[in-house]
């Protein structure tokens, strides 16, 4: 298979190199591969410390190459964003998250059957293994649930 090899930190770039591959798998009727260079300034997950395998000069020195960082200079330069505009859309754009947070808290969670039931029409043999284990553990420490046959019709009660 052929690919694109592009910098993935470059959005114009990136952009380039979406459409010729676009362009070849329409006219030529054949898969193609971006793979777009790029370099992770976070951390994998909360879990994971990245200092532990890179130094926090290696991750600084990055960090002006960042596509998001690029891209702003490059629209401040040309005059279509501002750092007004900036801080004034990160905090409508913080408002509205934290109005969505609160809706959501307001919810009922999920039930626990649903971290088995929601993936697989029906459930593989390693799941029910790992269903009837958690349902164990819960019961013997006395745990809460959602339990109901439907999202709709939640209730909360203990474990049978």
């Amino acid at each position: 298979m052929d690919s694109i090899r592009v910098d993935g930190n470059d959005c114009f770039a990136v952009h380039e190199a979406c459409l010729k591959a676009r362009e070849i798998a329409i006219k030529e009727q054949r898969p193609i591969l971006i793979e777009a260079i790029s370099y992770r300034v976070g951390h994998h997950s909360t879990s994971d410390d990245s200092t532990k395998y890179r130094s926090r000069q290696e991750i600084d020195g990055w960090s002006h190459w960042s596509p998001v960082t690029r891209l702003r200079a490059f629209l401040e330069k040309q005059g279509l964003w501002s750092e007004k505009q900036e801080t004034e859309l990160r905090a409508a754009i913080r408002k509205e998250v934290l109005e969505g947070v609160k809706i959501g808290e307001r919810k009922l969670k999920p039930g626990v059957k649903e971290v088995f039931s929601d993936v697989y029409d029906q459930m593989t043999p390693p799941l029910l293994e790992q269903e009837r284990e958690l349902y164990e553990h819960l019961q013997r420490h006395g745990c809460l649930l959602y339990t109901s046959p439907s999202p709709r019709d939640r209730t909360r009660s203990r474990m049978p």
